[in-house]
C-alpha cells in the first residue's frame, strides 16, 4: 500500500522534502509526492540509482585485483624517484672531475680561485650596498 500523498497547497521546501524522502525510501516513506508522474519518475531514478551503485561496486571488485600491484608499483617508482633526485641534487662536483683535473694541470690553483670568488662576491655587496646609499628613494 503506497504512503499517503502530500497536501497540494505544501511550500516548495515541504515538497522537496518529500520527494527526497520519497527518494531515499521508495514505498517506506510515510509521505508520497501526491503527482503520480512524480512519484514514477523518483521511483525509476531510485532503481536506476541502485543499479549503477551495484554495478559500480562489482567492477570495483573486479578491479581490485589488478588494483593491488598497480598500488605497490607506484610507490616503488615513487622511492625511487626521490632516491633518484636526491641523489642527484646532492652529488656535488663529482661530474665536474674532468675540468678540475685540467684546470689543475695548467696551473690553476684551486684554493686560490675560491679566494679570488670570495673577494669578487664580497666586492659586490660593497658595489650594492653603495648604490643603497646613493639612491635616496631607497632611504628610509
Amino acid at each position: 500500500m503506497p504512503p499517503p500523498p502530500a497536501s497540494a497547497n505544501a511550500t516548495r521546501l515541504e515538497r522537496a522534502k518529500v520527494n527526497l524522502a520519497y527518494l531515499a525510501l521508495g514505498s517506506k516513506a510515510t509521505v508520497a509526492p501526491s503527482s503520480i508522474a512524480t512519484r514514477s519518475f523518483l521511483t525509476t531514478l531510485r532503481y536506476t540509482i541502485r543499479y549503477a551503485i551495484k554495478r559500480l561496486i562489482r567492477y570495483a571488485n573486479g578491479l581490485a585485483f589488478f588494483a593491488a600491484p598497480s598500488v605497490g608499483m607506484g610507490m616503488a617508482i615513487g622511492v625511487i624517484t626521490a632516491v633518484a633526485k636526491f641523489g642527484w641534487r646532492h652529488r656535488g662536483n663529482h661530474f665536474r672531475w674532468e675540468s678540475m683535473k685540467a684546470r689543475a694541470q695548467s696551473g690553476h690553483d684551486g684554493a686560490a680561485d675560491e679566494e679570488l670568488d670570495a673577494e669578487g662576491q664580497e666586492a659586490a655587496k660593497r658595489e650594492l650596498n653603495r648604490r643603497r646609499r646613493e639612491d635616496v628613494w631607497m632611504r628610509v
